[in-house]
């Protein structure tokens, strides 16, 4: 499967504790890159959402872009 770039924005020290986490433990948790370790923390996030949001069932995927634009307001 294609792996396009994505780009997007965190806090710095996040980042960190992130570069961190897995230098620490990627030979335990057999990560074979940063990135391998990022689309595991993202699907575990995508399939908690579709747990409590969509009864379990995957979300149906699109290649539109998202809408630009200010963050949500909550």
């Amino acid at each position: 499967e294609k792996r396009p770039p994505v780009t997007f924005y965190l806090p710095e020290s996040f980042r960190d504790r992130a570069r961190a986490a897995y230098r620490s433990t990627a030979f335990s948790e057999r990560d074979t890159s940063w990135s391998d370790m990022l689309v595991k923390a993202l699907v575990a996030e995508i399939e908690r959402r579709e747990e409590i949001y969509n009864d379990g069932e995957e979300y149906p995927g699109h290649s539109r872009p998202l809408a630009p634009g200010r963050p949500i307001g909550f």
